[in-house]
Formats: C-alpha cells, structure tokens, sequence
C-alpha cells in the first residue's frame, strides 16, 4: 500500500515540476507567450505575434458538447441503480471457474482497507488539473481550459455511470469463498463493468498531459509529463483490482475510455490556422506583415 501511494506522489512531482520549468527556462516556446515591443534596432521595431491561444471556445460548439455532457450525466444518475439482492445461497453458489480466464485472477482478490486508500487516492482526478495552473499560458486561458475540464468530468462520469446501472455484472469479491455473505452484498456487488474511478483518472491524466503538450509542443518535458500522468492514474487502478472489486476487463475498459475522452475534449476546442502566425513589421517608412506557415 505504501509502495502505491509513493508512486503516486512521485508521479505528481513528474507532473508537476515540468509546469514551473517550463516558465522559469526561456525557450522558443515562450516567445508565443510574450505579446508586445521588441527593438533590435533604433530603426526598426518588430512586433511579436500574438499570445499563443491552443485552444478556442466556440458557442455553438461548446453548448452543444456541454449539452450532451450534462444531459448524459442527468440520465446516468436518473437510472435505477438497485438490484435484487443476492441470497445466501446465491452468494455462495459463486465459484472461480465460473469467470473467464483472463479475469479469474481478481476473483481470489480482497482487501476492504485498500479501497478505502483507493477512494481516497481518486481524489488524483480532481487535484491533478491544478498543476496546470503553473503555466502563465493555461491561467490567461483559465476560462477555455476549465471549461473543458468540466465537459471532461461530465462525460467520464455519465459513461461509466450509464454503463454499471446498465449491465449486471458481480464483482470478483463475490465468487470468493472466503469472503462473507454480509461482506458480498454490502455495497453494489453487481456494478462492477466498468471501472469509474480508473474512467476518472485516466480521462484527467490525458486531459492534462493533452493540454501541456498544445501548450508546449517542443517541450523536452511532454514524454515525462505524460509518463507521470499515466503512471499515477495507473498505479489507482492496480489498487483497485489489489481490493478485488473490479476485473482486469473492467479497468481496460475505463482506461481505454477515459484516455478516449481525455484526449478526444482537447481536440474538439484546437484553435484553427493554429499553425499559422503574423508577424507586423515596422522599419522606419516601411510596413510589412509577415505571416509563417508551421509545417
């Protein structure tokens, strides 16, 4: 458990210190961020484009993604969630080979006190965003980025919702024999598929390794950015499966959506022509525009 948790914390550092380097170290990458006056000369002043903006909010779009976001959370959380409960007998007729192979192994998994660190640990989803805040670049543009942080949140939350109050599925701890009848059917031991809190924490890793990386596209530290974001949300949902409440299929099935929704917001709001700069050129009578094409 402490082996978890430290490398959780020291996949936040690796998330973490590359914001404040990034804005301590001056690069190539920052002069976007500089709008204003530079003079090479008394004769001649050159204008510097203006600040890099990745990322654009678009009425029609985002009330459209923000619709659907909010409108998919409402319905997930309008769905009956209950089940008949589970008889002794029932409970108890559950054996390993009843599971498939490729996920048999979590049913000889549980640890009740690890998934109240794993609970705690989910809080990753809600704290990790912050490190973006480290970049003058994300906190002049904290209105559009937050913006798709939420509609991210909506929808790693209604899909995984939608999908465990939909399908019937018993988590592993129930085809164990040494598990209690009391313990089985204590907490929704039939909305195992899939995983929510690993859909929480990999939507917020690709969320916010994305939106480093269109901040800082030639940034030496985009690979150990999206390293440390991946492996803490990783690292949540192996203990996860170490508590036994949820099957190897059900955590590659929130980490494939999660990462999905993740990288697929971002995208959805990438300023166009982003690849197309103008630069105002003034040089004592003469005045010119020039404009750079980033292939």
């Amino acid at each position: 458990m402490k082996k978890s948790m430290l490398t959780t914390v020291l996949a936040m550092a690796i998330i973490v210190v590359p914001f404040a380097k990034e804005n301590e170290i001056p690069d190539k990458n920052q002069e976007r961020d500089l709008p204003g006056h530079s003079f090479k000369s008394k004769e001649q002043e050159v204008l510097r484009p203006t600040a890099y903006k990745p990322y654009q909010l678009s009425w029609k779009t985002d009330l459209v993604i923000t619709g659907l976001g909010a409108g998919a959370y409402l319905f997930a959380n309008s769905l009956d969630d209950s089940r008949t409960p589970l008889t002794a007998e029932q409970a108890n007729a559950f054996i390993h080979k009843d599971v498939n192979w490729f996920d048999r192994s979590a049913t000889y998994k549980y640890n009740p006190q690890l998934r109240d660190v794993s609970d705690q640990l989910g809080a990753f989803a809600l704290v990790a965003p912050l490190a973006l805040l480290a970049d003058k670049g994300v906190r002049r543009d904290f209105v559009t980025v937050g913006t798709m942080f939420v509609q991210t949140r909506l929808f790693a939350s209604a899909t995984a919702t939608i999908s465990k109050r939909s399908i019937t599925r018993y988590r592993p701890y129930i085809y164990n024999p040494n598990v209690s009848y009391e313990d089985k059917i204590a907490k929704d031991p039939g909305q195992s598929f899939f995983a929510q809190q690993t859909t929480s924490v990999f939507s917020t890793a690709v969320f916010v390794a994305t939106v480093f990386g269109d901040y800082h596209p030639d940034s030496k530290y985009k690979p150990w950015v999206w390293a440390g974001s991946l492996a803490a949300a990783t690292a949540i949902s192996v203990i996860r499966y170490e508590t036994g409440i949820h099957y190897s299929s059900d955590i590659l099935v929130g980490a494939l959506v999660g990462s999905a929704i993740g990288y697929g917001i971002p995208k959805l709001h990438k300023t166009k022509d982003r690849n197309l700069s103008f630069t105002p050129i003034i040089q004592r009578n003469t005045y010119a525009l020039s404009a750079v094409w980033k292939l």
